[in-house]
């Protein structure tokens, strides 16, 4: 089921329109094999979707990697029981060799066994996904294996958790704010081959 654009994401959405819609070959990839792209301040921002060996999380065979200038995080999609609006989960490397039995940590869980009181409220609504067609209607199904790639890739608050809840999206004790700017990743190339099955 889709849903126009409209309201908060309007002003997203309008200089997508402009953009050329992708190719026939675009067109026909598989979300497992769909390379997604957004350049700001110099920068580009690449989302893969990988796929899992059986399920990445509840409802989805597929994990989102997002790769900035600094590292790369990854997430797992989750559906909210009472209306279907899609969140992203975020969690440790699933190539990691202690997801191999149960899958990769969640973040969320691991920063709060370190710091109960992490306020962390907001977040569930900083980490909103939205999947698009090319004609701009949003479509509410969560990305599969097999399935067509969606056209472009809207997670509007993102670049607000990269900057205010980073310890919550990677146990990396290094990590520093992520500068990423708001924008949509627009799908631009077409791997001949997924990448490999990540745990579990």
């Amino acid at each position: 089921m889709k849903r126009r654009c409209a309201g908060l994401f309007t002003a997203l959405l309008l200089p997508v329109a402009a953009l050329a819609q992708p190719t026939a070959t675009l067109a026909d990839c598989r979300a497992e094999r769909a390379v997604y792209t957004m350049t700001g301040e110099g920068d580009d921002y690449v989302v893969h979707l990988v796929p899992a060996q059986t399920r990445a999380g509840w409802s989805s065979d597929l994990y989102l990697r997002l790769t900035t200038a600094q590292r790369d995080y990854w997430f797992v999609f989750a559906a909210a029981a009472s209306q279907g609006n899609l969140t992203l989960d975020p969690v440790d490397d699933p190539y990691a060799p202690e997801a191999r039995g149960t899958g990769p940590a969640n973040t969320i869980e691991a920063l709060r066994a370190r710091w109960p009181d992490a306020p962390l409220d907001e977040l569930p609504s900083l980490l909103r996904f939205y999947a698009l067609d090319a004609d701009l209607g949003f479509t509410s199904a969560q990305p599969q294996q097999g399935q067509p790639a969606p056209a472009f890739l809207l997670m509007p608050e993102l670049n607000t958790a990269l900057w205010y809840h980073l310890p919550a999206l990677t146990n990396d004790p290094s990590a520093e704010r992520d500068p990423m700017p708001r924008g949509i990743f627009r799908l631009t190339a077409c791997l001949d081959m997924p990448p490999p099955a990540a745990f579990p």
